[in-house]
């Protein structure tokens, strides 16, 4: 089903007739399936869109945390882009910086988005590729912002540039953090985290109970996989998640660290091979900026499917989400360790 931004762009299906253009992080795969020219690319930083629009369309599709680093992309640079909206203002910003490297002068860029995900106000990032931002269309409760690129920039787009690092004090241990734009904790140590991390304090049962091969579901900058590497010694750590931006910065994280894990891009558990001792997540809840309880849901139940005879789950959520039930049909048994206005941190044995 074509979201809402889809259906206004493809009111605008001449704009792809001529020339190499890229469609850029869409918020739905079936885009691709209503552009008939072969010379329309797809960048995805979400390994679900990546797969599920290479699964459906004759357009060449790439996944990467820094579109920059394309060589086909920068060999042949691009006639325009169409970047949907991202939930964060400032992952827009890198998005447009990425782009700016690959647009020819004379190139249009152009935004997609939801009235009520803030596309009215994407003109003033848009003014530093161009003088002139013009709305295009508008339907759908969604509009259509495009710049024409007047000059290069004036330095190349580095990633790690546009990164942040950040200290942070978990049980008295401090752990680096990496972080950008439109990763979960980026630039703060997220407060249900802190809460599930303060129940596996060093030397602590739970802590110690944790031992062999441990995943970190959803793994965001890393910081929860990186604390328990640094906190207990007898763990072997996978990272997954579905953000490329997300399992760049665990990667930097772990760097910064010094310690080592498996850091994996995937879809839920799809790409996630083998059993786990324990799984321990601060899953997300969000799909862009709809509320979307499908995907912890499955997580429960694929993760019941990997977790070993005894093994652990270990999750934090917001008190609201309707989680135990699922918890307690799917393990032997089932907790709520701890419990605050605005959290709820349960625990499920296989």
């Amino acid at each position: 089903m074509l979201s809402l931004p889809s259906q206004l762009l493809i009111r605008n299906l001449d704009l792809f007739a001529e020339g190499q253009w890229a469609i850029v992080n869409p918020s739905d795969v079936h885009i691709f399936s209503e552009i008939e020219s072969d010379k329309v690319v797809g960048l995805h930083q979400m390994f679900d869109m990546y797969q599920g629009a290479s699964n459906i369309s004759k357009h060449k599709q790439y996944y990467a945390a820094d579109f920059t680093a394309i060589p086909a992309l920068k060999e042949n640079k691009l006639d325009g882009a169409v970047i949907y909206l991202p939930k964060a203002k400032q992952h827009l910003d890198l998005l447009i910086h990425q782009l700016n490297d690959l647009l020819k002068i004379g190139g249009q860029l152009l935004v997609v988005g939801e009235n009520k995900a803030g596309i009215k106000s994407v003109g003033k990032l848009l003014e530093k590729l161009g003088s002139t931002v013009n709305k295009i269309d508008g339907a759908k409760h969604c509009g259509l912002i495009c710049v024409t690129k007047e000059n290069e920039a004036s330095k190349a787009f580095n990633l790690e540039s546009n990164g942040v690092i950040r200290t942070y004090s978990v049980n008295d241990l401090p752990v680096k953090v990496f972080s950008l734009p439109g990763v979960f904790g980026h630039k703060q140590f997220d407060p249900g985290t802190q809460l599930l991390l303060s129940e596996l304090a060093p030397k602590s049962d739970r802590l110690l109970a944790l031992r062999g091969n441990i995943l970190d579901f959803a793994c965001g900058t890393g910081i929860i996989g990186t604390y328990l590497l640094k906190a207990n010694a007898h763990v072997k750590l996978v990272m997954s998640d579905v953000s490329a931006l997300a399992t760049y910065c665990a990667k930097k994280t772990l760097e910064l660290n010094e310690v080592e894990a498996q850091v994996i891009d995937s879809d839920g558990l799809n790409e996630v091979s083998g059993t786990f001792d324990a799984v321990v997540s601060n899953p997300p809840f969000h799909t862009g900026i709809k509320t979307n309880y499908d995907i912890t849901q499955q997580f429960i139940v694929d993760a019941h499917k990997q977790t070993r005879p005894r093994g652990k789950l270990m999750i934090v959520a917001n008190r609201f989400l309707p989680y135990a039930d699922t918890l307690s049909k799917q393990y032997f048994k089932s907790q709520t360790v701890l419990q605050t206005n605005k959290f709820s941190i349960y625990e499920a044995a296989k």
